[in-house]
């Protein structure tokens, strides 16, 4: 199946909507700490309570011209769209459910509304659709014994229906999933993905790969996201988890998708006034693009259909931007070297490589490990005695986004060592080769989607995603990297996260570090805080001083000593080497 279109877009807009727009996180005067869309979850509201919604839903200003449009522009090359979301309202036309915009007042199909404005406006349809959870069906599925989602409510409706043995999921999967999906991928024109979410086992391999394969033969050049299982790979490409950015390379034949949220909802909330700033969301799709990954940057309409006011704001803002990087981002471009730099964002492809400086860039920067004869560059550059090149004038790209531009005469040629860059060796945990005892683990080895789509794995073992290490709690389990140091004096830290909900550092992790045969055992503490990503918080630890004599290949080892209380998982990211 083609993907190129996928990987060369780079971008695309989640929208989030349905009736639990209408209250916007507050019901009855009380206001939810949690997303706007578990809102009947969350406060168990009934059915016969919750669907009253339905009888006064009427966005006399929706407007999905006005929409994709402004997506369009901003560079936002396909869309997702909430036909069903958990709540089980469907927002177009279907014969298997009464629960639908059709019947509401304002008697719409919000599904045929935009699928016909993507096509105006070349921007490819997608459509999310909850296949497991479904709150007003009877049969819907309810995993208990499982844990509440985030501790709060539980995944499935037990309120309505609390006995579990009266339940039949194959009824609903084939009475309303199957057909339902059907209506969508045969009613609405070219359809580019389907978006599945919260794959519980309700959702066997058989029934995931029955729907797959509906999909694929009503609409063959459409892609279905990890999300449709349990089994990772049953999809076309992986979805992240909520939030969640990727820290290592995307593959080809199996891409991956972030998908991030403007303020820290996804349908709306009419009290969440924490907005990320256009450049902080520009500065995470360049992550993304250099990982060789695509970002879906979500959007939530209100109970009258229009976006808050902040979001047009940022979609005026990003397409300025996009109008000056766009040639940049799209392509399927990524990072050509080994490693993430401290200091820039990379995208190469042919002959250019366009470099991205962050704040921590100052006004110039060494880059190494590029060989070729430079036609042209942006910004004053010099050659250096040791093949470097030094560039300067980055302060002010810094503080718009956009990149210095080199241009060689014939494609460069990329030293695939990992090796200091402007001082800083930045070493993903992806990058590294995980072992148990002396057997080296395999990527995905034992790892497997969990409730949420996010990537799980076997208990007491160390497994990879491509946001970093987790599980790694046993102590024969290790990491290790082999890179090229010259010599000098090093600091060596550790970059880990945790989500936002979870315990952060009591769980009194100590880990050995060994260095061509020197060891350090550090209690690992929160020594700095990352700024930049508050879902999934950053945290620097310090490990260790260390002195080379000389230049040399070193292998660096990296592994957990005692977790006395493991239920607060960090994950393991990065490991920063920077030159004194």
């Amino acid at each position: 199946m083609d993907k190129s279109w996928f990987r060369k877009l780079r971008c695309g807009a989640f929208l989030h909507w349905g009736l639990y727009a209408i209250p916007g996180g507050v019901w009855k005067g009380r206001e939810v700490d949690y997303i706007g869309e578990w809102i009947q979850a969350l406060l168990r509201i009934p059915n016969e309570e919750y669907s009253q919604l339905a009888r006064e839903f009427n966005p006399v200003d929706f407007d999905a011209d006005k929409l994709v449009s402004a997506f369009a522009r901003a560079g936002l090359g396909y869309l997702v769209f909430t036909a069903k979301h958990h709540d089980g309202f469907c927002l177009f036309e279907t014969q298997y459910s009464d629960y639908n915009s059709m019947n509401s007042p304002c008697h719409r199909d919000f599904v045929r509304e935009l699928s016909e404005a993507c096509a105006r406006h070349g921007v490819k349809m997608g459509l999310y659709y909850s296949h497991c959870l479904d709150w007003h069906e009877k049969d819907g599925c309810d995993p208990r014994p499982v844990g509440k989602n985030m501790g709060l409510c539980s995944w499935g409706n037990d309120w309505d229906f609390p006995d579990q043995g009266e339940k039949d999921f194959g009824r609903y999967f084939q009475g309303k999933v199957l057909p339902q999906v059907q209506e969508l991928m045969t009613h609405y024109g070219p359809i580019s993905v389907f978006w599945a979410d919260c794959p519980f086992p309700d959702v066997t391999a058989e029934r995931a790969r029955q729907l797959v394969d509906l999909v694929h033969r009503l609409q063959p050049r459409c892609l279905v996201n990890s999300r449709i299982c349990g089994v990772e790979k049953m999809g076309d490409y992986g979805t992240l988890g909520d939030n969640e950015v990727p820290a290592g390379v995307s593959p080809e034949d199996f891409p991956s998708e972030g998908i991030i949220t403007l303020n820290d909802t996804w349908g709306y909330k009419r009290h969440d006034h924490h907005w990320k700033s256009v450049r902080a969301v520009e500065g995470i799709l360049l992550d993304s693009a250099q990982a060789g990954a695509n970002l879906l940057v979500n959007f939530g309409p209100d109970g009258q259909g229009n976006l808050p006011a902040p979001c047009w704001d940022f979609l005026e803002e990003l397409a300025r931007w996009h109008r000056q990087v766009g040639e940049a981002l799209h392509g399927d471009g990524r990072n050509p070297l080994p490693q993430t730099l401290s200091w820039c964002r990379l995208l190469g492809r042919g002959r250019t490589l366009w470099i991205f400086p962050t704040g921590k860039a100052g006004d110039s920067a060494s880059l190494s490990g590029v060989e070729g004869e430079l036609a042209s560059c942006t910004v004053p550059v010099e050659r250096l005695p040791n093949g470097d090149w030094r560039l300067s004038g980055l302060e002010e790209l810094a503080e718009k986004n956009l990149p210095a531009v080199m241009t060689f005469r014939e494609e460069p040629r990329y030293d695939h060592r990992l090796r200091l860059q402007n001082g800083i060796l930045t070493l993903a945990a992806s990058q590294g080769r995980l072992f148990h005892g002396e057997r080296e683990r395999k990527a995905g080895e034992g790892a497997f989607v969990g409730p949420a789509g996010e990537t799980m794995g076997d208990a007491g073992h160390s497994f990879m995603t491509p946001m970093g290490l987790r599980n790694w709690g046993n102590p024969q389990d290790s990491i290790q990297w082999t890179c090229l140091l010259p010599a000098g004096k090093y600091q060596i830290r550790l970059l880990t996260r945790q989500m936002w909900h979870r315990k952060p550092w009591e769980s009194q992790r100590k880990v050995r570090l060994e260095v061509e045969g020197q060891c350090w055992e550090t209690l690992l503490r929160p020594d700095q805080r990352e700024a930049e990503n508050l879902y999934y918080q950053g945290n620097y630890s310090r490990l260790a001083s260390l002195e080379l004599p000389r230049d040399q290949e070193v292998t660096i080892k990296l592994a957990t000593r005692e977790e006395p209380e493991p239920q607060a998982e960090i994950r393991l990211e990065a490991l920063e080497i920077r030159r004194e």
